[in-house]
């Protein structure tokens, strides 16, 4: 029999290899995507430099503290703080809110901050640890928590561990242990620069400080931040405001205030923007009244309007607010239309809100953002339906495990209108999942996007792609980036597809699976670079899958697989049949005019050989003529003797296997020439 055991390896590497360099190869000429404008001015969650009004003083050396810190050395003076406050309530503090206890990293942080304070005051007003005697380092060793195991002075003199928890901050903080040692020894006098460190900080430490809940016992803005993990998380939150934002909220509601909101404003604050006493809300001014009503307050009031965002409906409403102003100014009209600014938020809103926006470690809904910026719009500005609403309907009846598209499916019935299929979609981007409606919706709306208005999905294909989701949506991408493709020749594939990986042989459903996609790899990278026409782009689509619609053998799989490479070549070339070399050059790219574009061809046609030499893999030659001798064979001709040395190159290539030692139960493996004495189709196996 025939094994595409080597065509299936020598057609994946070579789809993997040419995929990576032609992407970058396809793409060189075509200009930048530009992103959606951003209505506030460019805002990111990154830290924002803050203008400081005060300095901060860290006991010793900055390079230590960041290291105990687990902050960069790189970073700015004026990014340490923010940082320090992201790290003490994102792995300082167990549970939420630090109920659960500190963990071990904020424990030695803070024994660490206070050993550094004792090396301070050692240290004196100029800032020096200065040991030039035994009697001099009585009070260090005990700070650092080491003694001396032998007397002072002597060659052999070293230093023992007294205290284990001093000494292990001593060692991690990277304090130069080994010259403090020397001297001991007798050696020169130990000198260590061990003055405080000055960082920027938001506002002044006060400020901090009063809002704290630890403000009675900390006058020191890091003690309050090591120690209050609100405050340290209403801190990196204000960090990544604007300027101007930060100083009107500062100013009111307050840092106090803000406080009970630090993990909602955390997550959402960033796009909280106040210019000239007012609130920029999603849709502009324009929206202003339709803000009013769903928050509660003017955003002409800023220090209302943002109190009421943060608190209400414990946080939602604030996610909501967030990614409606992520989105374009142009995205954003529509969301203002016709009491949509409310229905959406109803929807989206939890009926019993038993769950907190912020209380998880990473922000929940996570496909309310694509939502808001995907969402696609008729021309009469209705939301954007795939297929029909009784598609959908059947859709949102599909089997989940998702209590929120559970209830949906069984409101289904009533979706009456593209508005209400919009507010189910609101509803449904709070449930966590990668496989439901949502992300059904989002895809086949980007695939008809991409389609012109006479070749949309139609309702047929919708509810297919939608019912084989979870098993194929991973390869939908292809038909977004060629919308040329047909419905049927979309159908044909999940067909295809579905029946390969309904193969109950594992062995030959795993060498199908590779042939079939290497294959389509090949076909993606030849119509990308334009070798395969737009016109012909359908047809030879169905023509390339179509041979591995009915796998039952090995020899069935391979000579589907090079059927299928032949109307690959057939489609790139007007030629059925080609050899590797060919195959390589066509993968290179188009052939070039210019004397520089003949070199780059060359050059990319020379890697793809190098890489196939060096997997040392057997010829696409030599497989496809052993293909045909076999044929050829079993129609009665005697051509026996021509193909033993073809055979010989496939004996020559080993898969990895362990090793096995022959006894008992095994035999010893037969040579080529012997199992090719029981015949030709043996020398494959």
């Amino acid at each position: 029999m025939k094994s595409p055991l080597f065509l299936c390896i020598f057609l994946v590497a070579l789809s993997l290899y040419t995929s990576s360099p032609f992407f970058a190869y396809a793409r060189s000429a075509a200009p930048a995507a530009s992103s959606p404008s951003d209505p506030q001015g460019g805002q990111t969650s990154e830290v924002v430099m803050p203008r400081s009004s005060s300095d901060v003083v860290i006991p010793g050396p900055l390079r230590s503290f960041l290291r105990m810190a687990g902050i960069s050395q790189k970073v700015s003076p004026e990014e340490v703080l923010p940082l320090l406050a992201r790290n003490v309530f994102a792995q300082g503090y167990q549970g939420w809110q630090g109920s659960g206890g500190r963990t071990e990293f904020l424990i030695l942080l803070i024994r660490y901050v206070q050993q550094a304070r004792e090396l301070k005051a050692l240290a004196g007003s100029e800032g020096i640890i200065h040991v030039s005697n035994c009697e001099e380092a009585d009070s260090l060793l005990r700070i650092l928590g080491y003694r001396l195991r032998q007397d002072c002075g002597a060659s052999g003199t070293f230093l023992v561990t007294a205290d284990p928890e001093r000494a292990f901050l001593t060692i991690d903080s990277g304090f130069p242990l080994p010259e403090l040692e020397a001297t001991l020894q007798g050696g020169k006098p130990f000198v260590y620069p061990f003055g405080a460190s000055r960082v920027a900080a938001l506002f002044t430490e006060r400020d901090w400080t009063s809002a704290s809940k630890q403000s009675s016992k900390d006058k020191d803005l890091i003690d309050a931040l090591l120690r209050d993990p609100a405050l340290a998380r209403l801190y990196w939150g204000m960090a990544r405001i604007d300027a101007e934002t930060r100083v009107s909220l500062r100013q009111s509601p307050g840092l106090r205030k803000l406080l009970p909101f630090a993990s909602v404003l955390d997550f959402y604050g960033s796009h909280i923007c106040i210019r000239s006493g007012r609130v920029i809300v999603p849709g502009g001014t324009e929206a202003e009244s339709a803000w009013k009503d769903l928050v509660g307050a003017s955003p002409a009031s800023p220090a209302e309007f943002v109190s009421k965002l943060l608190a209400k409906d414990k946080g939602w409403l604030a996610a909501y607010f967030d990614a409606l102003s992520r989105v374009n100014q142009r995205q954003q009209m529509h969301f203002i239309e016709s009491h949509r600014l409310r229905s959406f938020y109803e929807a989206f809103r939890a009926p019993d809100l038993s769950s907190d926006a912020a209380r998880a470690a990473f922000r929940p809904a996570p496909g309310l953002l694509l939502l808001a910026t995907r969402l696609q719009w008729e021309p009469n500005g209705d939301p954007y339906v795939p297929g029909n609403l009784q598609v959908w309907k059947e859709i949102l009846r599909q089997k989940s495990d998702s209590k929120i598209v559970r209830e949906w499916g069984k409101r289904a019935s009533h979706v009456a209108n593209p508005e209400q299929l919009a507010q189910g979609m609101f509803a449904i981007s709070r449930a966590e999942t990668d496989e439901g409606p949502l992300q059904i919706y989002l895809t086949l709306t980007e695939l008809d996007s991409r389609r012109s208005p006479e070749k949309r999905l139609s309702p047929q294909t919708v509810l297919l792609l939608a019912d084989k989701f979870a098993q194929f949506s991973n390869q939908y991408l292809i038909f977004s980036e060629f919308p040329e493709l047909s419905d049927a020749s979309i159908a044909h594939f999940v067909k295809v597809a579905e029946a390969i990986d309904k193969i109950p042989n594992h062995i030959l459903r795993g060498n199908a699976m590779g042939i079939f996609q290497a294959n389509i790899g090949l076909w993606q990278i030849l119509a990308r670079q334009g070798q395969i026409s737009s016109a012909g782009l359908d047809r030879s689509w169905q023509s390339i899958i179509g041979p591995f619609a009915n796998i039952r053998s090995s020899a069935q799989l391979f000579d589907a697989g090079r059927d299928s490479l032949r109307e690959i070549l057939l489609a790139a070339t007007g030629k059925p049949n080609g050899s590797q070399d060919e195959i390589i050059d066509l993968l290179a790219g188009p052939h070039q005019t210019s004397p520089e574009g003949n070199q780059v061809h060359h050059e990319l046609a020379d890697r793809i050989r190098s890489v196939l030499d060096g997997q040392r893999l057997v010829s696409l030659d030599t497989l496809l003529a052993l293909g045909d001798g076999l044929n050829e064979m079993a129609r009665g001709k005697a051509i026996g003797d021509r193909l033993v040395p073809l055979a010989g190159e496939l004996r020559e290539f080993e898969m990895p296997r362990p090793s096995r030692a022959i006894g008992r139960g095994s035999r010893p493996t037969r040579s080529l020439r012997e199992r090719c004495s029981g015949g030709f189709e043996l020398c494959l196996l």
